[in-house]
């Protein structure tokens, strides 16, 4: 009995110890908490990173107020615990929405291991957007934006996809783990570029593996969203030759669609490629006469074949580079037997003869001058 009465007094010392510690290592309250919203990674050496991140701070005016830190480490989480210790509240991932890249970072490093260990962090959302900036991303993060939401909000909402930004893939923290492990694509996304007080995507990153190797125009984007099977795609226009003058064209994309087909052997495969438009004119400076059915087939004529020499353009470019932002592998896998292995993959894109065919109705006229 003296035994047991002795243990049960310990117990409740235990007990008593942990209550009084309770108070001061206890879970941090909401309030106690800063939120990343925006994490950016800077070239620091082979070895290290510069980490900057904005928290949004509440605050009782119009708009939000934004804390920015920054530090070198060697991982995200050794960043954290160094930011952690700078500001007055405990920082946490739980809330980020966007990452960013500096372009030399992309380049020299690559973006796979600091992604895999977010995307491995069960506090990290997947759908986080990632893009590449133009010079250093911490430029980016503490920028002053004086016409514009909280830094946050205002990221946030710019890479999220719109039909007028259509030519660049808006990718996730999950899309890229997707495009990098699926064996038949490289990861594309948003390339920002920061000017004064503003952000825009200026084009798109490409990579092959995790590496950023090259970038396409917002035009390339756009004939490239077709091929992948994009049924909206933002506005374009054409000049096409006209009694040794130029005239202009603006398509609206009423609809499209892209399939791609592979055929012929291991040794000489064949890519086909058909694209269908249906599309409005929305702008039209030439002479022609819209009303007329021959003239009308003309035009359509010669817009197919623009279409065709800019597409095919595009695809050989991208091609000659070894990189595979239209997914045309993909075509391959589906007829290969046997074990498949991205070196098959590109090997036989890298070799392939590129055909595409192009169909195009154009279904209205728009508001024309």
């Amino acid at each position: 009995m003296r035994r047991v009465g002795l243990f049960a007094a310990l117990a409740l010392a235990v007990m008593v110890v942990l209550a009084g510690c309770a108070s001061e290592y206890e879970t941090p309250s909401l309030e106690d908490m800063a939120m990343i919203g925006v994490i950016g990674y800077d070239y620091s050496g082979d070895k290290n990173v510069q980490v900057s991140v904005s928290i949004p701070v509440p605050s009782s005016r119009s708009k939000e107020m934004t804390q920015t830190y920054s530090t070198v480490a060697t991982v995200t989480s050794e960043a954290i615990l160094k930011l952690s210790s700078m500001a007055e509240r405990t920082m946490s991932l739980s809330q980020l929405r966007v990452v960013l890249f500096s372009e030399e970072y992309a380049r020299k490093v690559g973006l796979g291991k600091v992604l895999m260990d977010l995307y491995r962090n069960p506090i990290v959302g997947e759908n986080v957007f990632v893009a590449i900036v133009k010079g250093r991303a911490e430029d980016v993060v503490r920028g002053n934006y004086q016409h514009k939401p909280e830094l946050n909000t205002y990221l946030n909402d710019l890479l999220r996809p719109r039909v007028e930004t259509a030519f660049s893939s808006f990718t996730t923290i999950k899309d890229y783990i997707f495009m990098t492990t699926s064996g038949v694509c490289d990861p594309n996304m948003p390339y920002l570029v920061k000017h004064t007080e503003d952000i825009f995507v200026d084009k798109a990153a490409l990579f092959r593996g995790d590496k950023m190797i090259d970038t396409m125009t917002q035009r390339e984007g756009k004939l490239v969203q077709a091929v992948i099977g994009r049924k909206r795609l933002p506005r374009m226009s054409f000049e096409l030759p006209a009694d040794g003058k130029k005239e202009q064209i603006v398509l609206d994309f009423v609809w499209s669609k892209g399939r791609v087909r592979s055929k012929g052997s291991l040794e000489k495969p064949e890519l086909h490629i058909n694209l269908e438009y249906r599309v409005t004119l929305v702008g039209y400076t030439g002479t022609k006469r819209l009303d007329n059915d021959g003239e009308m087939e003309t035009l359509k004529k010669q817009l197919e074949g623009q279409f065709k020499k800019e597409a095919l353009a595009t695809l050989k470019r991208f091609q000659k580079a070894g990189i595979d932002p239209a997914q045309l592998e993909e075509s391959f896998r589906r007829q290969y037997r046997g074990k498949w292995s991205r070196d098959i993959g590109l090997k036989l894109y890298q070799k392939a003869g590129i055909d595409v065919h192009v169909g195009l109705e154009i279904v209205g006229f728009g508001t024309l001058d």
